[in-house]
């Protein structure tokens, strides 16, 4: 007897499951076949019933479940012609509104009736503004300016860096000030690497053997959070834009670790040492870079690709306290020059377009447009 209740309990489930999906599939049906009878009544000229049949208060198209997005953008533009046609200003306003929401910068056919571009004019269909996130990786090359060491003969012994590979991410606000003119803001997080290698007793080799050379190999690991200011310049090719950006940024050191060998006649090891912990590097900077790239327009978003130079406006030495760390100048025989730290990255992104349809005030379509069209509000 249980098993029996249980399965008509069962049954019972999927059948209520099979009549909802049935009736979902219904309505759906339903509302397709409402949107292509209203197209046909709009080629036929009769618009009266149109509203009533997309947006009346039974109908409940607009809602989840009713007109798939593509079907919305249909309707919404056919209730914008209709309202235009029967002379219905603040119906029509509505239905350009939902448009736009629905499908952002909704492109004219040359075949539109000029009273739904005159429309359309009046409201702002561009992006309020766009974000934007790139990720990617970098290499780091050092600028000496100032050779320092703990050897008597600088002259004869050559540092030697070598660029390390780091990571770098990146979130952008940008706004349009003119056509193909942005001017972006934002946050970025940068992780750069570099190696030293140099033997700090070759100016003694004459004297002492090879044996006894004090091999050098460290590397320097730096984070840092960005604070960049840029404008950047594109020109489209169909959906392919080609840019060229210009910034500025402040740099704010999170860590600078060093660590390495020193090899010869005793070794000896640096795990990990922090130099700012020890004072030995600026916690504040500041950097300028150029970079150029291409965003691939996907609908309303795009994809880019971009390869950025990034060169650091100030020493990263905090002079002072050079000599501040003694294992590192007695164990290591490591001094450290005065540098610029620079270094190229390639990025990879996606950039998000934040819209928010708005109808222009009459100043500002007297300014876009010019009087001669705004009268058309009147």
């Amino acid at each position: 007897m249980t098993r029996l209740i249980s399965a008509v309990f069962f049954f019972g489930i999927l059948l209520s499951w099979g009549n909802w999906e049935l009736k979902a599939q219904q309505r759906e049906l339903n509302c397709t076949q409402k949107l292509n009878q209203a197209e046909d009544m709009f080629d036929a000229g009769s618009l009266s019933g149109i509203p009533e049949l997309l947006n009346g208060k039974r109908v409940k198209c607009f809602n989840k479940g009713g007109f798939s997005k593509e079907e919305k953008i249909r309707a919404y533009r056919l209730l914008a012609l209709v309202h235009l046609f029967n002379d219905n200003g603040p119906e029509a306003e509505d239905a350009v509104i939902n448009l736009l929401t629905a499908d952002p910068e909704h492109p004219l056919s040359p075949d539109d009736p000029i009273e739904l571009k005159y429309l359309f004019d009046k409201y702002r269909s561009e992006p309020i503004f766009r974000i934007g996130a790139k990720i990617g990786v970098n290499q780091t090359f050092i600028r000496s300016i100032g050779e320092f060491g703990s050897y008597s003969n600088q002259d004869e012994v050559s540092k030697e860096f070598k660029a390390g590979i780091g990571f770098q991410a990146e979130l952008t606000f940008e706004y349009t000030i003119i056509d193909n003119l942005e001017v972006l803001g934002g946050f970025a997080w940068a992780q750069t690497k570099y190696d030293i290698g140099y033997n700090s007793i070759t100016s003694l080799s004459d004297i002492y053997p090879e044996s006894t050379n004090f091999v050098v190999s460290l590397t320097e690991t730096q984070s840092q959070i960005k604070v960049p200011l840029m404008v950047r310049y594109g020109y489209p090719f169909g959906n392919l834009i080609p840019y060229a950006t210009l910034g500025l940024s402040i740099d704010y050191l999170l860590n600078s670790s060093i660590a390495g060998s020193r090899a010869g006649t005793a070794t000896r090891q640096l795990t990990s040492l922090s130099l700012l912990d020890n004072q030995m590097r600026k916690d504040w900077n500041w950097s300028y870079f150029a970079g150029v790239g291409v965003k691939l327009k996907s609908k309303t978003n795009f994809l880019l690709l971009e390869v950025r130079y990034n060169m650091a406006g100030a020493n990263t030495v905090r002079t002072r306290y050079r000599y501040n760390n003694e294992k590192l100048l007695f164990d290591m025989a490591h001094v450290d020059d005065d540098k610029i730290l620079n270094n190229l990255s390639v990025s990879f992104g996606y950039i998000m377009s934040i819209y928010k349809p708005k109808k222009y005030s009459n100043k500002k379509l007297e300014k876009k447009f010019g009087k001669k069209k705004n009268k058309t509000d009147e």
